[in-house]
Order: structure tokens, then sequence, then C-alpha cells
């Protein structure tokens, strides 16, 4: 079967070119420059450097692909000062855009794309004073979704949005919730957050590239919308501490420090009955147990305390 994946280089892209080589499909890699680090997908045979946008310049690479599946993973500005420009954000609209014209080119039989639990963080603003300009990525993922449901239907492209709990594992730098908390604590600093009360979910990288994979290997799909989470949240403030107490540190985490930015989200909200309907448990570790493996191969080769 003939895969193509763009951001392929990435926590995520890397994680599902590794799952489709290891299960024989041929898989087209899509790296935005020459400059980025491919080490992760060295042996992927068909890595095609170009930005989304001037694809159709590369065109003849994917001569021999037949029907392909198409990923759309690549996304600018998931972390850092970039997450909150909006020029970025908006620039991740059109990138998808592209993307998917560009799918349609290849005659994919399927056009699978990545959203976030954190566009329910929107349901939220019509109640806040104060809104993070680091919302502009759920504003854009949201928005992202929409415009790819309105295009994808015009172009008769089968559109799948799949919508990712936060996610962890090794060698994660994104910045998120458990990166974030793994890396203060292997310094040995304070990890700060808000009060921490409401419902939230993780998930595994190697179960959520699972579902992804498995995602993309049906056929038919009868929903357009997948969450892809553990399906069991619970409150936030309980998994830190488990993380915390993993680490034999909990005294660095510090709870209430940071001012509640009066997102809300609701237990339902990680509902993945949809997703386990269409292919059946994909769940393989529990947060302890994936928090464990996390630890033990955390930025592999270094030592912490």
């Amino acid at each position: 079967m003939d895969i193509v994946i763009t951001g392929a280089n990435g926590f995520l892209g890397s994680h599902l070119v590794k799952k489709f080589i290891d299960n024989g499909d041929n898989v087209y890699a899509i790296v935005k420059s020459h400059s980025e680090d491919i080490s992760q997908i060295c042996e992927c045979k068909h890595i095609i450097f170009s930005e989304i946008s001037d694809l159709d310049s590369s065109i003849s690479r994917f001569k021999a692909i037949k029907n392909p599946i198409f990923f759309h993973l690549a996304w600018a500005g998931v972390n850092g000062q970039v997450k909150t420009n909006y020029s970025v954000q908006i620039s991740n609209i059109k990138m998808a855009c592209d993307a998917a014209i560009f799918a349609k080119k290849l005659n994919s039989s399927c056009f699978l794309s990545s959203g976030t639990i954190a566009e329910n963080a929107t349901l939220s603003f019509p109640n806040l004073e104060y809104i993070s300009l680091g919302q502009m990525y759920s504003v854009s993922k949201k928005s992202t979704r929409l415009f790819l449901e309105v295009l994808c239907k015009n172009l008769s492209l089968p559109f799948v949005w799949m919508q990712f709990s936060n996610i962890y594992g090794p060698n994660n730098m994104t910045g998120n919730l458990i990166s974030y908390t793994l890396s203060q604590l292997f310094k040995n600093q304070e990890a700060t957050f808000g009060p921490c009360l409401q419902p939230y979910d993780f998930i595994f990288v190697d179960d959520l590239i699972n579902a992804v994979f498995l995602l993309g290997k049906k056929n038919h799909h009868k929903y357009n919308n997948y969450f892809i989470g553990s399906g069991k949240p619970h409150l936030l403030k309980d998994y830190l501490l488990e993380v915390g107490n993993l680490c034999g540190k909990p005294q660095l985490l510090k709870f209430g420090v940071r001012p509640d930015d009066g997102i809300r989200y609701s237990i339902s909200m990680f509902d993945n009955q949809n997703t386990v309907e269409e292919i059946g448990d994909y769940v393989s570790k529990t947060f302890d147990e994936g928090i464990k493996y996390t630890i033990a191969n955390y930025r592999i080769g270094e030592k912490h305390d």
C-alpha cells in the first residue's frame, strides 16, 4: 500500500513512517527542507524535500504511486513563542488546504489530518475576559478542520479528522504537559501549574500511532471525526502527581502557582467510543506503564538523578 505523510520527520510523523515501513508499506515522507533532521526516518526510501505549497514541482517523484492514503501531520508553531503568532497559525490553515489539493491530484483514497483536544478550548472563550495568545493554536486547528471539511467535500476527497489527546512518550520535546513536567523534574526544578482541577486525558505515543495506522488502513469510515485518547480521563492533577511520584520528586510539583486560565474541559470531550467502534481497542499501556517507560527511555543516553 502507498502512504504519503507530511511532517514526516516530526515526533509523530517519524513514528508513523516507521509503523508503515515495518508493516511493509511503501512510504513517501514529505519533509519541508534539506536542513531538517531526518535521522529518525533515514530508512524511508522516498523522502521528498519540499514545502507543501510547492509539491507540484516534485510531482514526478510520485509517478509510481497508486491511490495512496495521505496523512497530513505537518504543522508550524506547536510550542514556544511561535505558537502565539497568528500569521504562522493562519499559514497552517493554507498548508492543510494545499495538502488536500495535492492529495486529490494523487488520487488519494483518503485524506487524514491531525487535530487536537485543544480545539475544545475555544468553547470557553465567550466566558473569558482574557485569552492567552497561545490559544491561536487552538483556533487555527479548529478552523483547519472546518476549511478541510468544505474543501474535501468539494474535491470529492474522503476526509478524516483525527483529534489527538495530549501525547507523551520518549523524546517528546514539544513542551506539552508531560514533556514540560519531565523536563523540569529531571533538571531538579519546580514544575508550576494552575489548579489542574478538571478532567483531562493523556495517551502514550505508540498507542496513538497504532490508532492512526488502523484508521488509515480502513477502506471506509463510518465517521469523519475521531478522538484518539486513552478512553480513561482523570483529574489533571492526579495525572501530574503520578508523574511526580514515579520520578520520585513530587515535591517539585507546584499547583495553583499559575493563574487559572478559565479553559474548561468536560468528560464528554474525551469520549473515544466511535474510534474503538471503528478500529477496536488500540490502547496497550496504562498511564502508569507509559510514564515508567517514558522515564526509563527519556532522552536516550542521558543519566538522571
